[in-house]
């Protein structure tokens, strides 16, 4: 039994189908993974996950649940709404929640993160934690909703490298934090929703724009495929 999220991935190009997964803190990683495919002509879309106490048992009792509506029975695509899959997984989180009082270690990343993206940075995020937690590390943030009232996520991080011991140790939470340190911008557009939605695409513009910072890092790689920071 290990903690993990449990996700839910649509592609645009299959309406009519889901993905159900779990992964350990890297749903959008996946997501990225399966995007590469030359098959498949649109990215996929992580359009929710959970965080659970036992990720394949979760993903058991979903797979389970939408049997008969599996596309193929060695694959994880099936022919469901997605309403019905997430109203599925927030049911089954319920009944699988992590505990409050599982070993966890926090570190406040949110005075490093609106100064060094200052000109970026959402100011409704109120708080940003990286927290460890047995086998998974993740981001906690907090914004203030329309009304001014806060609510909290949790984020993957769909980054190679991050340390995710069995006992959460401080070693461990301060590697993986470094790390989180050394990213720029269009790093944090590609792993999390740290930025709105249009900041972020003022990002990837001004990133992928001809002859910007991608266009030029792919010259001096020679035209490979891009791979995962870190």
């Amino acid at each position: 039994m290990a903690i993990g999220f449990v996700y839910i991935l649509l592609n645009p190009a299959f309406p009519r189908q889901i993905k159900i997964g779990r992964s350990r803190g890297e749903s959008n990683k996946r997501a990225k993974e399966l995007s590469r495919q030359t098959g498949v002509p649109h990215d996929f879309i992580v359009i929710y996950d959970e965080m659970v106490s036992d990720a394949e048992e979760v993903e058991r009792l979903m797979h389970d649940k939408f049997a008969d509506s599996r596309v193929h029975r060695n694959k994880e695509f099936f022919f469901a709404t997605p309403k019905d899959a997430i109203k599925a997984l927030q049911e089954l989180a319920a009944r699988f929640p992590v505990k409050a009082d599982a070993p966890a270690l926090h570190l406040d990343l949110t005075d490093y993160l609106s100064t060094r993206f200052s000109a970026y940075f959402d100011p409704q995020i109120t708080n940003v934690s990286l927290v460890q937690l047995p086998d998974i590390c993740y981001l906690e943030i907090t914004r203030l909703t329309a009304k001014r009232k806060p609510v909290t996520i949790r984020e993957p991080l769909p980054l190679s490298g991050i340390e995710s011991p069995r006992i959460p140790t401080v070693a461990a939470l301060e590697a993986n934090a470094t790390k989180l340190k050394s990213l720029n911008e269009y790093d944090w557009i590609m792993i999390s929703n740290l930025f709105s939605g249009d900041v972020a695409q003022n990002i990837a513009n001004e990133w992928e724009r001809p002859g910007g910072p991608v266009e030029q890092l792919r010259a001096r790689l020679g035209n490979k495929p891009d791979s995962p920071k870190g």
